[in-house]
């Protein structure tokens, strides 16, 4: 009898183990927060990349503007006032919003989706972080410059090319997001 309670135990702890350590989450765990509204004064990027399946926009900011450019080179710019400066801006080195031209498993809608435009594999790997370059117009990635990985935006911002063999390959930092009454918000 007591050989078989220690053997369920033991049964039970290793249930509870993780089954592996490269475990990855849809979410970061960073910090991440924007708020811009309205949405219609992008009206050539962040619009079309919240309302269209396939378009991707970045999102930067300088010291008196919000820099909005789409993968096919059109750019929109919007002052930051009063209301802007209040809604503080956190992300590591800017955002990636767009919608995915290919449904993600489980979901049954076209969602936006919010991805940081930091490599994260030169973050995690060297402790830098370079800015990701978004694709050609028609295409769904982005790259990095620096270590030449290349990461799919309709494949969850998996590293799609220039995998290092032997290394961790780690998805873009994705946030949590929400696109309603021509507000959008990323709250992580």
């Amino acid at each position: 009898m007591r050989i078989i309670k220690h053997f369920l135990l033991s049964l039970i702890a290793l249930l509870l183990l993780p089954c592996c350590d490269d475990t990855e989450y849809e979410y970061a765990s960073l910090r991440a927060y924007f708020h811009f509204s309205p949405v219609t004064a992008a009206p050539k990027t962040l619009y079309p990349a919240l309302t269209s399946p396939g378009q991707w926009c970045s999102v930067s900011v300088n010291a008196t503007s919000f820099i909005f450019k789409a993968m096919d080179g059109q750019t929109d710019t919007y002052p930051i006032n009063a209301v802007d400066q209040y809604h503080s801006r956190i992300w590591v080195s800017g955002l990636l919003i767009g919608t995915p031209s290919v449904l993600p498993i489980g979901s049954t809608d076209f969602a936006p989706i919010c991805y940081d435009l930091v490599c994260p594999n030169c973050r995690e790997n060297d402790a830098v972080t370079r800015a990701l370059r978004l694709g050609e117009a028609g295409t769904d990635y982005a790259e990095c410059t620096r270590c030449q990985r290349r990461y799919g935006l309709n494949e969850q911002g998996m590293v799609t090319a220039g995998a290092v063999e032997h290394e961790r390959n780690i998805s873009l930092y994705r946030y949590r997001c929400s696109y309603a009454n021509n507000t959008f918000v990323v709250q992580n």
